[in-house]
């Protein structure tokens, strides 16, 4: 009996392993080759600028039993060359003091089904205050549980715990996963919920306990109106409450509206972000870029104290006139209200010009023009501000 129970472990074990082996020669290798520049030229400080080159190479076994793996590795190569030294050189692409990087970014296991999906590990998550934000060379990647299910009509559910990231918003050392609040915090919980089951209404509602950090309540609506076959209104408002924790400065309420004009080719946009706060606390972008109506390139409302901001835009795709692939835009935006008990004026101008060559190329590039009139740079009391231009080239496989 016990040579019987043996023989039909050992042909259990040997099924499964020629089942995993399987699984693992028939994954899929995907990846991006991720070329870039930045040139920072300051008001106040030296100028700066840096090139890389990078990307991502990513395995993932196929599903066994509804079960699969993943992993992505994460590079960016300084090219010295055309990158500026010491007081000259621009840190936005690399880690620390500049230098060039590799790390794990993604690692993890996923559980789904039809209607259930469960991933565990390293991963990418885009939630209203916790995102990829995917600006310079790499998203930003999370060690979190995320569950989700979409059982009901037009609606997903969502829910999971967040304990550390990196990423271009984590931090100094771009590559190095940190707490939430950098020190203390044990991670964020999450719930939150989106339903398009209304047509042309799209609803959402989150709420974020961020350890050490804030409790965050946020929601928002948009509703499209079709006017004729070439165009359409739509029409966006949304909410979101800060209750601070640990001291953390982060409190507040945010309201928002914003309305788009679409006509043939020709998206015309205008919006508004209004902060209500406590002397010297501010709302947040949270874990990434931040969901506010208002955000530029560069600006947003974060750490704006009883901020008022409002932004102008406007987008052409140019495949109406026979450049497939091509769009470009224009975007204005004002901010003001307090910094740290000083008063704080920004405008911003950006341009923006992505295009598409293929399945495969793409680039896109942005020029930022920062003004800020705060007054209270230095002792000579001069405005500060920047211009930032950015390209990136990618190649994806």
């Amino acid at each position: 009996m016990k040579k019987t129970i043996m023989m039909g472990l050992a042909t259990a074990a040997a099924l499964n392993a020629s089942a995993i082996e399987g699984v693992l020669k028939e994954g899929t290798l995907t990846g991006q080759i991720r070329a870039a520049y930045v040139d920072q030229n300051n008001a106040l400080d030296s100028d700066t600028y840096g090139t890389s080159l990078g990307g991502m190479l990513k395995y993932e076994t196929v599903s066994w039993n509804g079960v699969k793996a993943g992993f992505a590795a994460y590079l960016s190569q300084k090219l010295p060359f055309v990158t500026g030294n010491n007081e000259n050189a621009n840190g936005d692409l690399f880690a620390a003091d500049t230098k060039s990087y590799l790390y794990l970014g993604e690692a993890y296991l996923d559980y789904s089904t039809e209607e259930f999906a469960l991933r565990i590990g390293r991963q990418q998550i885009n939630t209203p205050f916790a995102d990829t934000d995917d600006i310079r060379m790499h998203p930003n990647t999370f060690e979190a549980a995320i569950a989700s299910y979409k059982g009901f009509e037009g609606t997903i559910l969502v829910g999971g715990y967040i304990t550390r990231f990196a990423g271009y918003d984590s931090g100094s050392d771009i590559s190095k996963f940190k707490k939430l609040d950098g020190v203390e915090s044990k991670g964020a919980a999450i719930i939150g919920a989106t339903n398009e089951s209304i047509e042309n209404l799209a609803l959402q509602g989150w709420y974020y306990k961020v350890d050490h950090v804030a409790n965050v309540f946020y929601t928002d609506v948009g509703y499209g109106i079709v006017l004729n076959e070439s165009a359409g209104v739509e029409l966006a408002g949304q909410f979101g409450h800060f209750s601070e924790e640990n001291n953390s400065g982060i409190e507040g309420n945010v309201y928002g509206t914003g309305a788009t004009l679409n006509v043939g080719m020709i998206a015309l946009g205008a919006t508004y972000n209004t902060t209500f706060n406590d002397t010297e606390k501010a709302v947040s972008n949270g874990f990434g870029g931040g969901a506010y109506y208002t955000s530029m390139e560069e600006t947003t409302i974060d750490g704006f104290e009883d901020a008022r901001a409002y932004q102008l835009n406007t987008e052409l795709d140019m495949g109406a006139i026979g450049i497939e692939g091509l769009k470009l835009a224009a975007l204005y935006g004002r901010f003001k209200g307090k910094r740290q008990g000083l008063d704080a004026r920004v405008s911003e101008y950006d341009a923006v010009v992505a295009y598409t060559f293929n399945d495969t190329i793409c680039a896109d590039m942005s020029y930022a023009m920062i003004k800020d009139k705060n007054k209270n740079f230095s002792e000579l009391r001069t405005d500060g501000g920047y211009d930032r231009f950015l390209l990136r080239l990618n190649y994806s496989f």
